[in-house]
């Protein structure tokens, strides 16, 4: 069976613990090369997962004739400059969202893939998330009636963040990086678009941001959007990285023409609230890479370039994410 080659560059905790961990075991996949400057972080990767070459430095994984296709798994401010090295390179590419820190680098990197005749597909993982995809199911078999209002909320633990991204992180640094609203927000904004196949027209909100000392100085961060979509759908986003780990949550709405409402806690369980019975709860954990859809999003990748494909995520949904979340980020 023919395989394609994948490299993985950034060996952090979504790196390694999605992509890496995803890629040495998929069909149809080779890991053939990881790369990450620091030596331990790499280390541990050829350790665990036997990657055919590892790199400190991530332009020699580029140049590795046995790597087809690149993910780059690197702070937002560095996803450019490697992703337009690969597509330079005729390499495809998965790359993390945000797909860049502002608008004018990724219509670069969308342009640079159109002439280069690469895949270019952002990593919008919501989209194979367990119950996220019952929720879509749900919508496509008429049982809601017409979706009138979807509402999301993800409240994340400030001490979470500072333990991902401790202070002085790149996360921290709104000017070159966006901020932690802005690369946080985008997989939910591109949940809505596809749950509801249709575009956001209409788009506002507000943000408020707060210095955590007792954190070293992350940033904390509270907003709240509104949405309306081409076919009328209203649509209600709220966000916060300022909260105890108590008050961490995350939840999906959707409301339809029939009076039912499905919802989507975290991404363990859909309810559907109904008349008869009153409600009906699917309980869908996965775990690992699987939990949030990042193993079948890299099974879709290589799906799509063995077959010669277009994966389903396009550049466009990408840096739409991006576009409605500048708007209030």
């Amino acid at each position: 069976m023919k395989q394609i080659g994948i490299g993985v560059v950034g060996c952090g905790f979504v790196g390694l613990g999605a992509h890496v961990s995803s890629f040495a075991k998929i069909e149809g996949s080779r890991l053939a090369a990881v790369a990450d400057p620091d030596p331990k972080r790499l280390g541990k990767a050829a350790e665990k997962y036997l990657p055919q070459a590892t790199y400190q430095d991530y332009s020699d994984l580029v140049a590795d004739p046995a790597v087809e296709a690149v993910v780059v798994a690197l702070p937002t401010p560095m996803h450019a400059k490697v992703a337009m090295a690969a597509i330079a390179a005729g390499k495809h590419v998965l790359c993390e969202m945000p797909l860049a820190a502002n608008m004018e680098e990724a219509d670069q990197m969308i342009e640079a893939a159109q002439r280069q005749g690469v895949v270019l597909m952002p990593s919008l993982t919501f989209r194979f998330t367990p119950n996220y995809v019952k929720v879509k199911e749900s919508i496509a078999s008429g049982e809601l009636g017409i979706p009138t209002a979807v509402l999301y909320r993800e409240f994340i633990s400030a001490a979470d963040l500072a333990m991902q991204w401790p202070p002085g992180s790149w996360m921290w640094k709104r000017e070159s990086s966006g901020g932690p609203l802005f690369t946080l927000s985008v997989w939910s904004i591109d949940l809505f678009r596809w749950l509801l196949d249709s575009e956001i027209t209409e788009a506002s909100g507000a943000a408020n941001y707060t210095v955590l000392n007792q954190f070293g100085g992350t940033l904390g961060y509270d907003a709240s959007a509104t949405v309306k979509f081409a076919n009328g759908v209203v649509g209600c986003l709220q966000y916060s990285g300022t909260v105890t780990p108590a008050a961490s949550t995350s939840y999906l709405e959707v409301i339809g023409s029939s009076t039912r409402v499905v919802k989507a806690t975290g991404n363990e369980t859909m309810t559907r609230y109904a008349e008869s019975p009153r409600t009906t709860e699917w309980y869908l954990k996965e775990h690992g890479a699987r939990q949030w859809g990042h193993y079948q999003q890299d099974e879709h990748f290589v799906e799509c370039l063995l077959a010669g494909r277009a994966p389903s995520i396009t550049p466009a949904d990408g840096r739409k994410a991006m576009e409605i979340a500048m708007k209030f980020a």
